[in-house]
């Protein structure tokens, strides 16, 4: 039998979608693999559960104790060990995103709901702005682009940033994990949809409506913003508006 719902999303938040074993982010294709097999009385429970890529799964279950041939299997003990270490490092490095956050200005402006519509001036603050709370914050931080594009950066906050296809509508955005976050600054046009991966493997969507460009004859530098905020570790947004 499969994982509990519940039991595979807090393994696979726990791994952010990276093998415990090889550590490569493997987002859909991960697998939940009982450390005890169920065969041998292994139950469905958090502590025997370790995240693995198809590639590890397969090289795991490949040793049959009844048939061996020589070769070094893993253990039930190495199997939990190598997990924990993996689980510690992910958090670790969910800390020090979280730490950026912690130590931005509470005077940053914000707003806290799931989801809305949000107006700032992005000159002011340095651009930064908060989203959510708790492990559905986000702080985004913002630049003059043009009166047609804005810049989204990563300095200093708590997330990964990705850029939807042009012309992408928020329902089809359906598996998040798979966009492409390794920029450390990306440029959404009008309309242009962003998202953001944060310091918990949460996920948050964000539509630009207008943008005003002071230096462009605009009376100030003005953002206006549509954002949704996915509860429960959940990556798609195509049921969010």
């Amino acid at each position: 039998m499969p994982f509990p719902a519940a039991i595979r999303l807090e393994a696979l938040i726990a791994c952010q979608r990276q093998c415990c074993l090889c550590n490569e982010r493997k987002h859909t294709r991960m697998q939940c693999h009982h450390i005890v097999q169920e065969a041998d009385g292994g139950p469905d429970t958090f502590d025997n559960c370790i995240p693995l890529c198809p590639d590890c799964h397969a090289e795991v279950q490949a040793f049959n104790p009844r048939h061996p041939f020589g070769g070094t299997p893993y253990h039930a003990s190495e199997l939990k060990r190598r997990r924990d270490d993996w689980y510690t490092a992910v958090a670790g490095r969910a800390q020090a995103l979280a730490a950026d956050l912690h130590r931005s200005p509470l005077k940053y402006p914000k707003s806290e709901a799931l989801r809305g519509q949000v107006k700032f001036n992005y000159t002011h603050h340095d651009g930064f702005y908060r989203l959510g709370r708790g492990n559905y914050e986000f702080l985004t931080h913002w630049g003059r682009a043009s009166d047609e594009a804005i810049h989204c950066y990563s300095d200093g906050t708590n997330v990964s940033i990705a850029l939807a296809r042009k012309g992408a509508a928020l329902t089809d955005i359906s598996q998040a994990s798979l966009l492409h976050y390794g920029s450390r600054v990306q440029t959404p046009l009008l309309n242009q949809i962003v998202v953001l991966e944060n310091h918990a493997a949460r996920y948050a969507a964000i539509r630009v409506v207008k943008l005003q460009d002071s230096s462009r004859q605009d009376d100030e530098d003005l953002a206006v913003f549509d954002y949704w905020i996915l509860e429960d570790g959940a990556e798609d947004f195509s049921s969010a508006t």
